[in-house]
């Protein structure tokens, strides 16, 4: 068998063959120029790819070879993986670890292909900043029994979350930093929430960050609801919560910015449930983040992206006009 395949050089997805000049890739939106009409690889052999000695998996019929243990989550464990192909590409493989919970991991599935099909201004942009789904069923093989797995397409670059960074950065990250990591989680929860969603735990755990492009993202949106009750809550982030979250499982979109809030809170080295940061913190920024930290879910609910902009005033009022400032994470 003959294969002809163009792959994208952002994502290595694979392209059309006859591509023109000038393709959108599908996968990542990255715009790409010159591409010949011809295939760039081919193969002559069987579909699958060469025995490289890592486990296989398999997922709604497709085989995925497992590269390595990427996160251990309250339920589920993760997986960086590829799909065993001759035409690949890199996967997330979510798989649960604690049965009791798979109605959580299918209700992740529901809410992430709700917000898919969602058609609202700006869909197109910020559905790239969401997981996105490439299979859903019972996983089998590497000797587990079978069990719940989601498949995620890989993000290159979002490999940290923010407990990660809080254990980088003990005392706090400079303060530079948690203005862009705020600003983009408030920003992609602005249009989650004129979706008609609460993502309902915005916790240090959920929080992907690329350090280099300084992106943030979330993960973990088995929680996220459209009415008020929750479904569960990530039992090791108490201190994220607000009282009426945590004690009678109500969620809002207001408490999707108190939570952020207290998320950076962590991030500037400081305490979550209080709201408080260190003394190195600018003024502006620190009393924006307490504000927000210790307000009340039932107070009337600021716009994500109204508190956005509030960041950036708070950000020009400490630092200035904007400008990039290089952030890295050891190793």
């Amino acid at each position: 068998m003959a294969i002809e395949v163009l792959r994208c050089p952002n994502c290595a997805a694979p392209l059309p063959v006859g591509a023109r000049a000038l393709v959108v890739c599908a996968y990542c939106n990255h715009t790409l120029t010159g591409v010949p009409s011809a295939g760039s690889l081919r193969w002559d052999g069987p579909e699958a790819g060469p025995d490289d000695g890592r486990p296989r998996v398999h997922v709604e019929g497709r085989t995925y070879a497992l590269h390595g243990l990427l996160a251990r989550g309250e339920a589920s464990d993760v997986f960086l993986a590829r799909r065993d192909a001759r035409i690949t590409e890199q996967v997330i493989v979510k798989v649960l670890r604690a049965k009791g919970d798979e109605d959580l991991l299918a209700r992740e599935w529901r809410v992430l292909a709700a917000l898919h099909a969602d058609d609202s201004q700006g869909a197109d942009y910020f559905q790239r900043l969401l997981p996105q789904p490439v299979a859903h069923g019972r996983l089998t093989g590497a000797g587990l029994d079978p069990r719940p797995a989601s498949v995620l397409r890989w993000r290159s670059g979002f490999v940290y979350t923010l407990d990660d960074v809080a254990r980088a950065y003990p005392h706090g990250v400079d303060p530079r930093a948690a203005v862009w990591m705020w600003k983009r989680v408030l920003s992609l929860l602005g249009w989650v929430h004129r979706a008609g969603y609460a993502h309902g735990a915005v916790v240090p755990a959920h929080v992907l960050v690329h350090a280099r492009d300084h992106g943030a993202v979330l993960a973990g949106w088995s929680c996220a609801v459209r009415s008020e009750k929750l479904p569960a809550v990530v039992a090791s982030a108490r201190a994220y919560y607000p009282e009426a979250a945590w004690a009678q499982g109500r969620a809002s979109h207001a408490t999707d910015l108190i939570m952020t809030a207290r998320t950076i809170a962590k991030a500037l080295g400081g305490d979550p449930a209080q709201g408080t940061v260190p003394a190195s913190v600018p003024d502006a920024l620190a009393r924006l983040v307490r504000a927000q930290a210790t307000r009340s879910p039932d107070a009337p609910a600021d716009d994500a992206w109204e508190l956005e902009e509030q960041v950036s005033q708070a950000g020009r009022e400490a630092f200035g006009p904007p400008r990039y400032v290089p952030f890295t994470m050891p190793g």
